[in-house]
């Protein structure tokens, strides 16, 4: 048996919905508004509950569930990792609070603190804000669907301690009345130290794209409460499908990278450095199962689907967007135009260019054109995978606990100077 919540206004019986606005229950009826804290217990003496159905078909074999709401007699049929849902017959929001409880039950929640609006509204200043999203794309898109989502998260905290080696160089340059020198001073360089890392974020849910996921961070963990199903009432949630030893490894190499990357920042005032070697160590490992706020939007445009996402807590928008190849040309076109003109005009002003000359101006002229073009194409990309863990390292917690920079030798190449006319 599943059991379901259906969260009652006690003034007048009206269904409640967390608001994001308030951060409580609201009844649309009434207006009355309730702390969770304070509604979870009424909620625990009403005790209202939902049977799970068997019907000839056992919907079960494919993974799904039949219930049935005591509201209206319609049939909801859902996935067993669905957390929270609404009755599509008549909205009522219901909460399967079995699939939270025990080893289920989240850690931690982020209440969402932005609405449909804001995210609607967001849509439409990304879609505008691309130059080169055709325009027919940015007026006739339609919003097939938009649901706020609770996505389950697993964090990842760690205490790291890493070694890194490298073979670095300073190049020292000086010139005489014959020769040109090259001094070139080799080193081997080390950097050692300790950092940790809390709460670095992988989605636990094969419903949505990691990169799509990734795209929406940073979260501010601070804001996090101790889970309640009382924050689902309105919205829908998932429970994790992912398990946390399947998502480690995303973690580990966003730490691995960001543990690298500190050290070698760490590596300055040489011409040339690069990594032999860098051995990153995790101890204190530890895991929370978490449920934050995200806003799914599907578009169709041209028969084809474009989803968004849209942080529920702090409004960070992504989507990738269809780009014109007309305007994508005339970009390029005119940017190559107007450098062909002015790079030419100013030869011509002082004799006129000879023929290579001006194969070299327009060759320019093409590839910055190009290059424009290109940096405006990749506007219309947004979505991307998380490789770095630096948002979420500990403040003050990165030390260098051993370093050295080596000389190893030196060598000197010169060369007559009459080489060089």
């Amino acid at each position: 048996m599943a059991e379901l919540n259906r969260y009652k206004c006690p003034a007048c019986g009206g269904i409640l919905k967390f608001s994001s606005s308030k951060q409580m229950l609201s009844c649309d009826s009434c207006g009355s508004d309730y702390p969770v804290e304070q509604f979870d217990a009424s909620i625990e003496a009403q005790g209202d509950e939902y049977v799970a159905r068997q019907d000839d078909w056992n919907p079960a074999n494919d993974g799904l569930i039949v219930y049935e709401c005591k509201s209206c007699g319609g049939e909801i049929v859902g996935d067993e990792t669905i957390g929270s849902t609404k009755c599509p017959y008549c909205d009522n929001p219901i909460v399967i609070s079995s699939m939270f409880k025990g080893s289920l039950k989240p850690d931690l929640i982020i209440p969402f603190k932005l609405n449909k609006y804001a995210a609607t509204d967001k849509l439409k200043k990304h879609v505008n804000s691309i130059k080169l999203a055709p325009a027919a794309f940015k007026s006739d898109n339609h919003i097939q669907e938009l649901k706020g989502v609770y996505v389950p998260f697993w964090l990842f905290d760690a205490d790291v301690h890493a070694r890194a080696d490298f073979d670095t160089t300073k190049v020292h340059r000086h010139s005489d009345n014959q020769y040109d020198y090259e001094e070139t001073e080799y080193y081997d360089v080390l950097r050692e130290g300790n950092m940790s890392f809390r709460n670095i974020p992988a989605d636990g849910s094969k419903k949505m794209d990691d990169n799509l996921m990734d795209s929406i961070e940073p979260y501010n963990i601070e804001e996090a409460v101790p889970f309640s199903a009382a924050y689902l009432a309105g919205y829908m949630a998932d429970k994790y499908d992912v398990t946390a030893e399947e998502c480690k490894p995303r973690a580990d190499l966003r730490i691995k990278n960001s543990s690298e990357q500190m050290l070698n920042d760490q590596v300055k005032g040489y011409d040339t450095k690069n990594m032999r070697r860098c051995d990153v160590q995790q101890s204190n490992n530890k895991v929370k199962y978490a449920l934050f706020p995200v806003w799914l939007l599907n578009t169709t445009w041209n028969g084809k689907k474009y989803t968004f996402a849209m942080n529920g807590q702090t409004g960070t928008f992504v989507g990738d967007v269809p780009y014109s190849k007309g305007k994508f040309w005339g970009i390029l076109l005119g940017v190559f135009a107007v450098l062909a003109g002015i790079m030419l005009g100013v030869s011509i002003s002082k004799g006129g260019p000879t023929a290579g000359v001006a194969i070299v101006e327009l060759l320019i002229s093409l590839g910055i054109g190009a290059l424009v073009a290109f940096i405006f194409k990749s506007g219309t990309k947004s979505v991307h995978k998380a490789t770095q863990a630096a948002s979420y390292l500990l403040k003050g917690s990165f030390k260098i606990t051993r370093q050295y920079d080596n000389f190893l030798r030196k060598e000197e190449k010169k060369t007559p100077r009459n080489q060089n006319n």
